[in-house]
């Protein structure tokens, strides 16, 4: 894997920014009565780590040439293919460093380029039409978004994973709100 992607991930995030899971127990037991996950990696983390499922490739394409997946740690690598769960107090904006792109501007639709500079924590200020909008409503192009709950799948590399249709039905009836897709790379 190129070096500047060795710590990538896919997120999923519902489409409503402020949704969060009521019982995140019953949101777990769901992911697992799927096989989308399974058993706990470390009751020690402050997030919820978890092994993939059995079904977690009926779920989750690898696109490319003979992809390399490690679902366990060895002797000799410790990076591998795991499950994190992030529920927080409100959203925020994870966004990817490695590669990072400017995102569109939901008013004129034309790229922010300093949009760091110009960004609050809600907001970014667009100077080509003059106006700030919420963080959540630019179009961030699959490299960034803004949730209170996501699902982080470690250790891929970005648009050569993506979650297939099958999982993002299933997680809207599980959670009866639509999910979306992106990668970060720190």
């Amino acid at each position: 894997m190129n070096a500047s992607f060795d710590r990538c991930s896919l997120y999923l995030s519902p489409e409503q920014h402020d949704f969060s899971a009521e019982d995140i127990t019953s949101l777990l037991v769901a992911l697992q009565e799927i096989d989308f996950i399974a058993d706990r990696i470390d009751t020690q983390k402050a997030d919820s780590h978890y092994f993939t499922g059995k079904k977690f490739l009926d779920y989750i394409a690898y696109m490319g040439c003979a992809p390399a997946i490690q679902f366990e740690a060895d002797e000799h690598n410790d990076k591998f293919c795991f499950i994190k769960i992030h529920q927080l107090e409100k959203p925020i904006l994870i966004h990817s460093q490695v590669q990072a792109k400017a995102p569109h501007c939901p008013g004129c639709n034309k790229p922010v380029k300093n949009w760091q500079q110009s960004k609050t924590e809600t907001q970014i200020f667009c100077e080509r039409c003059n106006t700030s909008f919420n963080i959540a409503e630019f179009n961030w192009r699959k490299m960034a978004g803004v949730a209170r709950l996501f699902i982080e799948i470690t250790d891929v590399f970005p648009k050569e994973v993506i979650p297939q249709q099958l999982l993002l039905d299933k997680l809207a009836n599980i959670t009866d709100v639509k999910w979306l897709y992106f990668y970060s790379c720190r």
